[in-house]
């Protein structure tokens, strides 16, 4: 009897020694109104589910880098301190990084806790912005910087100006933003090299060891001034082997000349940087006159104006003044001249080189200042996609019931046009066509064409119309423009206008046609 009363006894106080041993976790919980901070910015942490006794037993807040034991966090605020709310105000740490605010209680065991990452503050959209992204050798330009905190001011965050590619090790000191004006808008000269360069601007005092820290940048390009019609004038487009012809060229600046412009000549699709001098501008005659012998070889040609022969040849995209083909021919051609069927000599040399190239119907080649048509354009794509390609295209279904012309068919299928009303049994053939329409066809045949092309590109111009471009036709026009096929109209006093509902002409959709077959038959 007394052996069993023991083990009993001995068995209740194995149970109890049991019950007393399983771990009771203490009621509790901290919450972040978010969990990414900048640098020093203010954050709210919330405490709930204590109870009165753990917050009486000075329950904690304590923060700490995370991965570092608690024992080395920093107590910041006991409970019983914070507002009726439980809600405690605090600052990011200024070192960036991960870090983890815990709840403790006061017998030294852990809650609860929370992680959050403080990182640089960063540029949004609009924060570093430049009037135009486009500009001349050394011309006034200006930079505005929006978007920095008090702090990162005082601290000195700057502005740097640097080639695009240089490491960002390597960016110097432009200007603090503190000593700028109150609208934050820096007033500089562009750099006096041709290529594309970086505006950078970085947030110093943003980190405990006062690293400048980037906070976003913006690009421009410098390059050279642009031809307009006029400015580079062939004496015939339609020469013999070895026949005298002469190359007019004007428009370019004084500085230009002296940095050595040059004009070079290529075989039309020759990339830009294989063009090699043919006769420096300096070196021309009175009147900007140069006279010079056409290649030996027939083809097609372009003669090339530089205006820096001190760049390396990689930059040569960038200090283009402009182009003007011409065709070399074997034997006696009938050239198109200028004036015949109202022909501007502007557009005579890339109207015969479209010619030559069997980019155009008979029908567009009279009454040239006449605006084109969405069917009289339909041809021309089609034209263009068999010259890129070395396909037939043949004609779809006849949806249409305003047309049976099998080009708009052909164009139909390919997915260059479509319709002008919903159920797409209406093509409207007669009716002119906008720019903002020609960039979207010309797109869609190029991708008809090449099926893998990127339709990317920004602006090269700021266009004070943009915002009038249709959204479905934004894509498009910027990437025409970003190729110098549609370069859009400039007035006297510098103002750039794409003019997207504008009509074109049967000789610049020639022309156009014809520009985006030299830009994308090397591919």
């Amino acid at each position: 009897m007394k052996k069993r009363t023991l083990c009993l006894f001995m068995s209740l106080c194995l149970l109890i020694t049991m019950l007393w041993s399983v771990p009771v976790f203490a009621a509790g919980n901290i919450t972040l109104d978010k969990t990414q901070f900048t640098a020093g910015e203010k954050g709210k942490a919330t405490v709930s589910g204590l109870t009165d006794e753990q917050i009486e037993y000075d329950a904690a807040i304590w923060l700490g880098k995370k991965g570092e034991k608690l024992d080395n966090f920093n107590l910041e605020e006991y409970v019983s301190n914070l507002p009726e709310s439980n809600v405690w105000e605090f600052n990011a740490p200024t070192s960036l990084g991960t870090y983890e605010i815990a709840l403790i209680g006061g017998d030294e065991n852990l809650i609860a806790k929370v992680e959050f990452t403080v990182g640089a503050p960063k540029a949004k959209a609009g924060d570093i912005k430049l009037p135009k992204t486009e500009v001349k050798l050394n011309e006034p330009m200006s930079v505005t910087i929006n978007g920095l905190t008090d702090e990162m001011l005082e601290n000195d965050a700057w502005i740097g100006i640097v080639g695009a590619s240089e490491k960002i090790q390597n960016t110097d000191l432009a200007v603090y933003i503190s000593n700028l004006p109150a609208d934050n808008t820096y007033q500089f000269k562009a750099p006096y090299k041709f290529g594309k360069y970086e505006i950078r601007v970085f947030s110093d005092g943003v980190t405990d060891n006062k690293e400048s820290v980037l906070f976003g940048t913006v690009s421009f390009d410098v390059v050279s001034s642009k031809a307009k019609p006029g400015d580079i004038v062939l004496s015939k487009t339609n020469v013999q082997p070895e026949e005298k012809m002469s190359i007019t060229v004007n428009g370019l600046t004084p500085g230009e000349i002296e940095q050595d412009a040059f004009f070079g000549i290529t075989l039309a699709n020759e990339k830009i940087e294989n063009t090699d001098v043919s006769a420096y501008i300096n070196d021309f005659k009175i009147g900007n006159v140069y006279e010079f012998k056409a290649p030996s070889n027939p083809g097609n040609y372009e003669v090339r104006v530089i205006c820096s022969g001190t760049l390396d040849k990689e930059l040569y995209s960038y200090a283009l003044f402009g182009t003007v083909p011409f065709t070399v021919s074997g034997a006696p051609v009938d050239e198109i001249t200028a004036g015949t069927e109202g022909l501007s000599t502007w557009a005579a040399g890339e109207v015969n080189q479209a010619v030559d190239e069997k980019l155009v119907t008979d029908k567009v080649l009279s009454q040239f200042p006449k605006n084109i048509t969405r069917e009289e354009f339909c041809e021309l794509a089609v034209l263009l996609y068999e010259k890129l390609t070395g396909l037939k295209a043949e004609p779809g279904a006849d949806n249409f019931t305003d047309t049976d012309n099998p080009e708009v068919l052909k164009a139909f299928k390919l997915g260059i046009v479509n319709g002008t009303n919903p159920e797409k049994t209406l093509f409207s053939p007669n009716l002119e066509i906008t720019r903002e329409q020609i960039s979207a066809m010309l797109l869609r045949t190029l991708q008809a064409a090449m099926p893998n092309l990127q339709p990317t590109g920004e602006f090269k111009a700021n266009f004070l119309d943009a915002n009038r471009i249709a959204p479905w036709a934004l894509s498009a026009v910027k990437f025409m423009n970003a190729n110098d096929i549609i370069k859009g109209s400039t007035t006297s006093d510098g103002s750039a206008y794409f003019l997207p509902q504008g009509n074109t002409t049967r000789e610049m959709a020639i022309m156009l046609v014809l520009r985006a077959f030299n830009q994308f038959s090397k591919f």
